[in-house]
Protein backbone atom coordinates (compact mmCIF):
# COMPACT_ATOMS: atom_id res chain seq x y z
CA UNK A 1 0.00 0.00 0.00
CA UNK A 2 0.94 3.22 -0.72
CA UNK A 3 1.89 5.94 1.64
CA UNK A 4 -0.85 8.70 2.51
CA UNK A 5 1.87 11.35 2.73
CA UNK A 6 4.84 12.21 1.25
CA UNK A 7 8.11 11.26 3.43
CA UNK A 8 11.22 13.12 3.46
CA UNK A 9 14.44 11.21 2.55
CA UNK A 10 14.98 11.10 6.47
CA UNK A 11 11.21 10.22 7.08
CA UNK A 12 12.12 6.81 4.37
CA UNK A 13 15.54 6.24 6.30
CA UNK A 14 13.36 6.12 9.12
CA UNK A 15 10.94 3.75 7.95
CA UNK A 16 13.32 1.44 7.34
CA UNK A 17 15.04 1.24 10.64
CA UNK A 18 11.63 0.85 12.04
CA UNK A 19 11.12 -2.17 10.47
CA UNK A 20 14.23 -3.73 10.80
CA UNK A 21 14.67 -3.60 14.44
CA UNK A 22 13.97 -6.39 17.06
CA UNK A 23 13.23 -3.69 19.84
CA UNK A 24 12.06 -0.12 20.01
CA UNK A 25 12.12 1.29 23.36
CA UNK A 26 9.37 3.17 24.86
CA UNK A 27 10.06 6.44 27.37
CA UNK A 28 6.85 7.76 28.95
CA UNK A 29 6.31 9.98 31.48
CA UNK A 30 5.96 8.59 34.97
CA UNK A 31 3.69 9.67 37.94
CA UNK A 32 6.03 11.37 39.40
CA UNK A 33 7.38 13.33 36.11
CA UNK A 34 10.22 11.35 35.59
CA UNK A 35 11.12 9.48 32.09
CA UNK A 36 10.02 5.52 32.13
CA UNK A 37 12.21 3.76 29.50
CA UNK A 38 11.65 0.06 28.89
CA UNK A 39 11.77 -2.15 26.21
CA UNK A 40 8.90 -2.88 24.17
CA UNK A 41 8.33 -5.75 21.17
CA UNK A 42 8.50 -3.77 17.38
CA UNK A 43 5.17 -4.60 16.19
CA UNK A 44 6.03 -2.25 13.43
CA UNK A 45 8.87 -4.87 11.72
CA UNK A 46 6.84 -6.98 9.22
CA UNK A 47 8.49 -10.07 9.31
CA UNK A 48 8.20 -10.24 13.10
CA UNK A 49 4.94 -9.29 13.00
CA UNK A 50 3.33 -10.11 8.95
CA UNK A 51 -0.33 -10.08 10.77
CA UNK A 52 -0.11 -6.58 11.31
CA UNK A 53 1.24 -5.30 8.05
CA UNK A 54 -2.39 -3.83 7.27
CA UNK A 55 -2.77 -1.67 10.12
CA UNK A 56 0.28 -0.23 10.09
CA UNK A 57 -0.36 0.35 6.05
CA UNK A 58 -4.31 1.84 7.47
CA UNK A 59 -2.68 4.89 9.30
CA UNK A 60 -2.05 8.32 7.47
CA UNK A 61 1.03 8.73 8.70
CA UNK A 62 3.87 5.85 7.56
CA UNK A 63 5.83 6.38 10.78
CA UNK A 64 2.78 5.79 13.24
CA UNK A 65 3.31 2.87 15.18
CA UNK A 66 0.81 0.61 17.37
CA UNK A 67 2.32 -1.39 20.44
CA UNK A 68 0.79 -3.31 23.40
CA UNK A 69 0.91 -3.12 27.27
CA UNK A 70 -1.14 -5.05 30.00
CA UNK A 71 -4.10 -2.66 31.15
CA UNK A 72 -3.10 -3.91 34.47
CA UNK A 73 0.78 -2.49 34.53
CA UNK A 74 1.95 0.72 35.55
CA UNK A 75 2.95 1.89 32.22
CA UNK A 76 -1.23 1.61 31.15
CA UNK A 77 -1.67 3.98 34.31
CA UNK A 78 1.17 6.37 33.26
CA UNK A 79 0.16 6.81 29.66
CA UNK A 80 -3.37 7.43 31.50
CA UNK A 81 -2.10 10.42 32.75
CA UNK A 82 0.27 11.70 30.30
CA UNK A 83 0.26 10.71 26.55
CA UNK A 84 3.68 12.58 25.83
CA UNK A 85 5.85 9.81 24.88
CA UNK A 86 8.95 8.93 22.68
CA UNK A 87 10.15 5.62 20.73
CA UNK A 88 13.75 5.00 19.74
CA UNK A 89 15.42 2.71 17.39
CA UNK A 90 18.90 2.26 17.06
CA UNK A 91 21.71 0.27 15.50
CA UNK A 92 24.77 0.48 17.89
CA UNK A 93 27.46 -0.88 16.35
CA UNK A 94 26.68 1.69 13.33
CA UNK A 95 26.25 4.59 15.45
CA UNK A 96 22.79 5.19 14.13
CA UNK A 97 19.74 6.49 15.93
CA UNK A 98 16.00 7.20 15.51
CA UNK A 99 13.75 9.13 17.76
CA UNK A 100 10.04 9.67 17.52
CA UNK A 101 8.05 12.44 19.67
CA UNK A 102 5.05 12.58 20.04
CA UNK A 103 1.47 11.07 21.75
CA UNK A 104 0.33 7.67 22.79
CA UNK A 105 -3.00 6.59 23.11
CA UNK A 106 -5.16 3.83 24.46
CA UNK A 107 -6.99 2.26 21.50
CA UNK A 108 -10.61 1.66 23.21
CA UNK A 109 -12.37 0.14 19.68
CA UNK A 110 -12.80 -3.16 20.21
CA UNK A 111 -12.36 -4.19 16.37
CA UNK A 112 -8.87 -2.90 15.51
CA UNK A 113 -8.47 -4.38 19.06
CA UNK A 114 -9.03 -7.87 17.62
CA UNK A 115 -7.41 -7.41 14.31
CA UNK A 116 -4.26 -6.32 15.90
CA UNK A 117 -4.11 -9.31 18.80
CA UNK A 118 -1.83 -11.96 17.52
CA UNK A 119 -1.40 -15.86 18.32
CA UNK A 120 0.76 -16.41 21.05
CA UNK A 121 0.58 -13.97 22.78
CA UNK A 122 -1.40 -15.33 26.05
CA UNK A 123 1.86 -15.94 27.45
CA UNK A 124 2.05 -12.04 27.41
CA UNK A 125 -1.39 -11.62 28.61
CA UNK A 126 -2.31 -14.81 31.17
CA UNK A 127 -5.41 -12.91 32.00
CA UNK A 128 -6.08 -13.13 28.86
CA UNK A 129 -7.66 -10.21 26.78
CA UNK A 130 -9.63 -8.78 29.25
CA UNK A 131 -5.68 -7.44 30.30
CA UNK A 132 -4.72 -6.76 26.82
CA UNK A 133 -4.67 -3.14 25.51
CA UNK A 134 -3.40 -1.68 22.04
CA UNK A 135 -1.70 1.68 22.01
CA UNK A 136 -0.87 3.95 19.29
CA UNK A 137 1.53 6.15 19.20
CA UNK A 138 1.50 9.25 16.51
CA UNK A 139 5.22 11.21 16.17
CA UNK A 140 4.98 15.14 16.41
CA UNK A 141 8.88 15.42 15.62
CA UNK A 142 11.52 13.06 14.49
CA UNK A 143 15.31 13.05 15.28
CA UNK A 144 17.95 11.04 13.68
CA UNK A 145 21.57 10.77 14.67
CA UNK A 146 23.85 9.38 12.39
CA UNK A 147 27.64 10.46 11.36
CA UNK A 148 27.77 12.53 14.72
CA UNK A 149 25.39 14.90 13.56
CA UNK A 150 21.61 14.76 14.53
CA UNK A 151 18.81 15.97 12.64
CA UNK A 152 15.20 17.37 13.49
CA UNK A 153 11.83 17.43 11.60
CA UNK A 154 8.51 18.29 12.84
CA UNK A 155 6.08 15.88 11.24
Amino acid sequence: MESKINLSAKQAECLKMMEAASVVYLTNIDKDGFPSTRAMLNLKNPNEYPGLVAIHEAEENPLTVFMTTNTSSQKFAEIQQNGKASLYYCEPQKFYGVLLQGTVEIITDNELRQRAWQKGWEMYYPKGESDYTLLRFVPAKLKTYADFTVTTEKL
